[in-house]
């Protein structure tokens, strides 16, 4: 028997953003025993490098520097640590892999760091060789959802029309999709469409067909229930959005984000705001 230890197969589910991961990610945690047979299992769990390793890629995104891309590197370097003592099929799955999406803190452009990034892990996870996964969706209802979910969690303070002008030339995947082949090769890179998914309670099975997880397995696999980081309505939106503008510390308004998010009925939609 052969003590060779690592992942014979190392895969990196990337997100996208606003692509159903975080239910795709609650729904692999919730079936993570089940699943044990065909593959090891990493989520950004609190304090797990795996959690580190998409924050330190965001990071580096949001302001490169030598000292952030040294950050991100020792993510890497501490995730594999991780990888070394397992073996088979690993999966990590992580939405801020690929950075800072189009809107939040300053960010203009669709992912314009997953060339570098690629390169960072290759280089750092090396020999481990990982395939990148992700999911997209039609782009103009991303685009409202990716809105929605900025202002509610990363103080963006522009209007829907603002976000719009910004990211008019964003018109499609494929320069994404061309970018990230040209950094990992096409053969290292598969593109599910979240508008093919089949059930909202059973996320991520075309994730987890990729990984050869069998369909008798994924039919026994456990359904989630609930709302899983839903938008808010456009009442909740708009005080979000004036919060954001009004200079309150980032705790603060994180702190402010989770209550206006649980308490969406005070915020009407047909509520009509005084003009600024």
């Amino acid at each position: 028997m052969s003590d060779q230890r690592g992942p014979a197969r190392l895969v990196l589910h990337i997100g996208l953003q606003k692509t159903a991961t975080t239910a795709a990610q609650q729904f692999l945690q919730a079936n993570a025993a089940a699943l044990k047979p065909w593959l090891t299992l990493f989520t950004p769990r609190k304090g797990t490098p795996a959690q580190q390793l998409g924050r330190k890629a965001f990071d580096y995104t949001q302001a490169p520097s030598a000292e952030s891309e040294a950050a991100f590197v020792a993510a890497i370097r501490a995730m594999k640590a991780v990888l070394d003592q397992t073996s088979g099929t690993v999966l990590i799955s992580h939405e801020n892999l690929v950075g800072a999406p189009p809107g939040a803190f300053g960010e203009t452009q669709l992912y314009p760091f997953i060339g570098r990034i690629v390169a960072l892990l290759d280089a750092h996870f090396a020999p481990y060789r990982p395939e990148f996964v992700y999911y997209s969706r039609d782009m103009a209802s991303w685009k409202r959802s990716l809105h929605n979910q900025i202002v509610k969690t990363d103080g963006y303070t522009g209007t829907w029309d603002t976000f719009q002008a910004m990211a008019a030339p964003i018109a499609d995947w494929e320069g994404f999709h061309a970018r990230l082949c040209a950094a990992a090769g096409a053969e290292r890179v598969t593109a599910f469409r979240l508008e093919n998914q089949v059930s909202r309670d059973r996320p991520g099975q075309q994730l987890l067909r990729h990984l050869g997880v069998p369909d008798r397995l994924l039919a026994r696999l456990a359904p989630i229930s609930g709302l899983r980081n839903e938008s808010l309505n456009a009442g909740a939106l708009e005080f979000m959005r004036r919060a954001n503008a009004a200079g309150f510390s980032p705790h603060t308004l994180t702190r402010l984000g989770t209550l206006v998010a649980a308490s969406q009925s005070l915020f009407s939609p047909s509520v009509v705001l005084t003009q600024e």
